[in-house]
């Protein structure tokens, strides 16, 4: 199994930062290369939800738990957790939102995951090119959630 973690601090409060990151179609402009198929609104347990990258790589992941973060007191983070469940990827990828102020939250997104089938070779790759993905896919969302310049 391989397990990565990207983290980032982000300056707008927690509660949009998670509906944000649980609007999987939103993904797509995250992932490049990546069309998501789910409900166009945050997700919920049980949704299923269908990624497709590179237009052969189909992720499906099954929600599991779905709970916003609360400002408090005591603060509570928010956490959503999607069990992939094939064909070539298994595991868990986790999205925790943690707030850190009225306006300000960090987020951990972590995926445990392993490749099934013929893909099983280039299982070393998978640690890299899992960091890189959730690293850039949290940096672009800093970037749609920040004011456009006047």
């Amino acid at each position: 199994m391989t397990s990565t973690t990207a983290s980032r601090v982000l300056g707008e409060p927690a509660s949009a930062v998670f509906d944000h990151l649980t609007t999987l179609t939103a993904h797509e402009s995250l992932i490049p290369f990546t069309r998501i198929t789910a409900r166009p609104a945050p997700a919920q347990v049980g949704d299923t939800i269908v990624a497709v990258s590179a237009r052969w790589v189909r992720d499906v992941m099954i929600v599991t738990r779905a709970d916003p973060p609360d400002d408090g007191p005591p603060p509570r983070p928010g956490v959503a957790v999607f069990e992939k469940v094939g064909p070539l990827l298994l595991g868990v990828a986790r999205i925790v939102v943690i707030p850190l102020g009225p306006t300000t939250c960090r987020v951990d997104w972590t995926e445990d995951i392993v490749l099934a089938g013929p893909l099983r070779a280039v299982h070393p790759l998978l640690a890299p090119a899992m960091q890189l993905m959730t690293a850039r896919a949290l940096q672009r969302v800093e970037a749609s959630l920040r004011p456009a310049p006047r």
